[in-house]
């Protein structure tokens, strides 16, 4: 059950779930956002097409997709700052009242987690709410919520710096920050969710980071042209989310807080959350070694477990014959036994 006993007196609440509703109807759903992420191609077309084709099986889309990647060429990279996305949804729980204020946007967070089994009405929502009146657009920018703070040194830069690293193409060392980012990006939701919650759950010792900002909306991706000049190619959906974490070691404070970020296609926001915890997990971990990894701070052990592609094939390659290998292991066991005997 999710924490849904906000109290709102101004009605933010309900205007953002009627929003919801709205999108809803209009949107592709976000089961296409999670094949788009985890394919990591962005592309709603391609992803819808691939999960018809998949029969609705998302690992088996992704690995459509990737397979179909795979062969086209890799024209040229892009850097874009976060803060030029243009923001349709943007919260803060760390802070109370952030510079440039919170905008809920399309949001069913708050609202209680029953199910609604009446008919969606013509002019009403699925909720069956009247429709409502159109919102105030939020500002073009926001600066970064952790702006003051960072420069007040209570945040922990990481360092060295993230470099963009292609993983696909190339062999990385992938304990470092620049291709764990890129792992996170394209990791499996369910898998990346679970190990986060195991640093949270801190194996019996309660540790919550917390959620510093959570920004929605689309982000511009410029290149360069060949004889000069930058140019617009498009936009792309994502979110983005920063984390910060505080932790005792030894009895002694942490002298500043740790920053973890992750990023996604699309509005999965539990999946931005989710590396975003990870990549703080891993950033502690690299400045201070624990005298034992857990899953969720080992950068090595993420970079098996999270890919769902690897995970996927190695489990239903079960289901291609085995009989020869399984013949041997009874052979074996019938010399054992009968040595014993």
């Amino acid at each position: 059950m999710g924490y849904t006993t906000v109290r709102d007196r101004t009605g933010a609440v309900a205007a953002a779930a009627e929003l919801a509703g709205r999108t809803d109807a209009s949107s592709a759903g976000l089961v296409v956002d999670q094949v788009m992420a985890e394919s990591g191609v962005a592309d709603s077309r391609i992803a819808a097409a691939a999960l018809v084709q998949a029969s609705g099986d998302v690992a088996r889309a992704c690995s459509l997709i990737r397979a179909w990647a795979a062969v086209l060429p890799r024209l040229a990279t892009s850097r874009e700052p976060v803060e030029s996305m243009r923001v349709s949804r943007r919260i803060t729980p760390g802070f109370a009242n952030p510079a440039g204020g919170q905008y809920l946007g399309a949001s069913r967070d708050y609202e209680q987690r029953l199910l609604d089994l009446a008919p969606s009405t013509d002019g009403l929502s699925p909720n069956g709410h009247h429709d409502a009146k159109p919102a105030a657009a939020p500002p073009r920018q926001f600066h970064r919520a952790l702006e003051d703070l960072t420069a007040d040194g209570l945040v922990a830069l990481a360092h060295p710096p993230a470099e963009a690293t292609d993983i696909t193409r190339q062999a990385t060392d992938r304990s470092a920050r620049g291709p764990l980012l890129q792992l996170l990006s394209r990791a499996e939701t369910g898998a990346m969710t679970a190990i986060a919650y195991t640093a949270i759950r801190g194996y019996g010792s309660r540790q919550d980071p917390t959620l510093a900002e959570l920004r929605r909306g689309s982000l511009a991706v410029h290149m360069e042209r060949p004889e000069g000049g930058r140019f617009e190619l498009g936009e792309i959906d994502i979110t983005y989310a920063e984390v910060v974490l505080y932790r005792l070691h030894g009895g002694s404070a942490d002298p500043q807080l740790t920053l973890g970020v992750g990023a996604t296609v699309g509005a999965l926001e539990r999946r931005a959350i989710s590396a975003a915890v990870l990549d703080a997990n891993c950033a502690r971990a690299a400045v201070a070694p624990p005298a034992r990894f857990d899953p969720a701070e080992d950068a090595e052990f993420l970079a098996i477990a999270l890919d769902g592609q690897e995970a996927t094939g190695f489990v239903e390659h079960l289901k291609l014959p085995h009989h020869v290998t399984f013949t041997s292991e009874l052979d074996r066991i019938r010399q054992s036994r009968s040595a014993e005997e």
